[in-house]
């Protein structure tokens, strides 16, 4: 009988151990904050212009515990030409836990491209849907699909991944893709998390 308690004993030993070493991992999703500034380099593939590339700020901030605002700036500069344009957005997204470590994700916005030297402003409406998750104490990932549409453009399917490496409570590098019919988004950049 002591053998079996000896046995009994360990198993409850390592139990506690196991369950001591995932209480780090739990606390991961309290690491995925919705405040933040970033900025950084970003470039785009369009079908049928030139491609551009240029420098864009943005920010998100949280309203209660599900909800947050974003909005964002960048001008880029269309390849071998004068022609640039300035793209803003403006949205607001919900977000709640569907596990320890990863948020379901969605997400609505306007966005609009002013651009100068081919004619025609682009006013978008998009909505998406996903998931965020704290992969490691020091990195997270996002993946999002989507469908947007509006003036001087059609409506189409998009995915976006991205991904943050954690330098400390505050600072991180950002890259981020999204995949669409007419264009492909790029960005890579430092945020400061709040």
């Amino acid at each position: 009988q002591r053998p079996l308690m000896r046995h009994a004993s360990i198993k409850r030993a390592l139990f506690v151990a196991l369950v001591a070493a995932a209480l780090p991992l739990a606390a991961q999703a309290d690491d995925l904050s919705y405040s933040f500034l970033q900025g950084g380099y970003q470039a785009t593939d369009f079908d049928g212009l030139p491609n551009a590339h240029g420098w864009g700020a943005s920010a998100s901030g949280t309203l209660g515990s599900h909800f947050q605002v974003f909005g964002g700036w960048a001008r880029q500069d269309f390849n071998d030409s004068n022609a640039n344009y300035d793209d803003w957005n403006l949205g607001a997204g919900f977000h709640t836990p569907i596990n320890a470590s990863t948020d379901f994700v969605t997400n609505a916005d306007y966005r609009r491209l002013n651009i100068n030297g081919f004619g025609g402003d682009i006013k978008v409406y998009s909505g998406e849907a996903g998931v965020r998750s704290a992969l490691a104490p020091h990195f997270e990932g996002w993946v999002l699909a989507g469908y947007e549409d509006g003036h001087n453009i059609d409506g189409a399917a998009y995915g976006k991944v991205g991904a943050q490496y954690k330098f400390g409570k505050n600072w991180g590098l950002v890259g981020e893709a999204k995949f669409s019919k007419d264009m492909n988004t790029y960005f890579i950049g430092p945020r400061f998390t709040f």
